[in-house]
């Protein structure tokens, strides 16, 4: 008798929507879990049994500013009668570059009462702009009396680049402070793809978290990723032979291992299981 192997594979598409059969979808967005009425079944004499992730659809709206976390500015400054009063205003969770919170601060400030022209002149009481070659914010002081307090723990002041300590007020105006470490507006380098069709997945340095597949960002904020890699890693799951599965558990983190706030989005990725199947000529095959 002679034998020989055949290939064979088990694709499948996940996702994190409930309309499309997740369960126990996570508050964050990040976990689901799937049921397969069926099951996914390799069979006991598969080899070189093997998993890829050869497309995945995350959107890149995972918030920088978050409610109740560092949603909140504490700014001093003269109000629209010259007052100076104390501002506390909240910014919307969102994914923010440093222009679109200037435009969110600035806002919530005029909202609140704040001071916004001088001599009929637009000139709110801060300005956020960047210095390109520090990578690091600069805030500008457009009045004497003005002052930020970043000592509160629910400030973005990690993201601007800020100490904990109060800036201002400053004896001349307008005043451009530099801040004295880089901004931190990119909390999340890339994706990475979980599930526990894995004991291992990719090492990642020295460990081991079930980590199935890395995705980019090359999308600008508030767009689609569309990951298909010319050569997706290839996660041998031989622990995965001779066994059927009904109920499987997928999970996002960032590349700190960090479960990210999908923001109520939804994402998913499309899975194939390689596998070679053993057949000997002239011997009945095993079901």
């Amino acid at each position: 008798m002679s034998g020989f192997t055949v290939p064979e594979e088990i694709t499948m598409i996940v996702s994190s929507d409930p309309d499309n059969g997740a369960r126990n979808r996570s508050a964050d967005g990040s976990y689901f879990e799937i049921s397969l009425d069926d099951g996914l079944t390799i069979p006991k004499d598969a080899l070189n049994v093997n998993l890829a992730v050869e497309e995945s659809s995350i959107w890149w709206t995972v918030p920088n500013i978050i409610t109740g976390q560092n949603d909140k500015m504490y700014i001093t400054g003269p109000d629209t009668t010259g007052s100076v009063t104390s501002f506390i205003i909240t910014i919307d969770q969102g994914l923010y570059d440093l222009s679109g919170l200037n435009q969110a601060i600035q806002r919530e400030l005029e909202n609140a009462g704040a001071k916004i022209e001088d001599a009929g002149n637009p000139l709110p009481l801060i300005n956020l702009s960047p210095d390109d070659a520090t990578q690091k914010v600069e805030i500008r002081f457009n009045y004497t009396n003005v002052s930020i307090d970043f000592t509160p723990t629910d400030t973005p002041r990690d993201i601007l680049g800020f100490n904990s300590q109060v800036y201002g007020p400053f004896v001349s105006a307008p005043y451009n402070l530099v801040a004295p470490n880089v901004a931190a507006f990119n909390q999340v380098n890339y994706f990475l793809i979980h599930s526990d069709l894995t004991n291992k997945g990719i090492r990642f340095n020295n460990e081991y978290n079930q980590t199935v597949a890395q995705v980019l960002i090359d999308v600008s904020p508030g767009s689609q990723i569309t990951s298909k890699p010319f050569n997706p890693a290839k996660i041998n799951v031989a622990e995965l032979t001779g066994t059927s599965r009904t109920s499987l558990r997928f999970w996002l983190t960032d590349d700190k291992n960090r479960r990210v706030n999908t923001n109520g989005e939804y994402w998913s990725a499309r899975i194939v299981i390689h596998y070679l199947r053993p057949f000997v000529i002239g011997k009945s095959q095993p079901r």
